[in-house]
């Protein structure tokens, strides 16, 4: 992993502070090439799995490239992050 590819990663992951109410304590990110037929593609599939105050939840895409597969996995955990902040909120 480059150093500008981690960067991005740590900053747009560094947004999900917005959600103090979740108590993240943990993200872990897992990159890899796709594989078709036996052969490695140019496609990617990246996984995050977040630990949440006692809960965890998985998160995984594939696209063209990593930052198109991170872009879809970070829709995924902010519109789930933001459904479980307003939960938590009106509990």
């Amino acid at each position: 992993m480059t150093e500008k590819l981690k960067q991005f990663l740590m900053e747009k992951l560094g947004r999900l502070s917005k959600y103090p109410s979740l108590g993240i304590q943990q993200l872990q990110v897992i990159i890899d090439r796709v594989k078709r037929n036996g052969r490695t593609t140019s496609s990617a599939q990246v996984e995050v799995i977040a630990e949440v105050k006692g809960r965890r939840y998985a998160f995984r895409e594939i696209g063209d490239n990593i930052y198109q597969a991170f872009y879809r996995v970070y829709e995924k955990i902010e519109k789930t992050f933001r459904r479980e902040a307003q939960e938590r909120k009106h509990r």
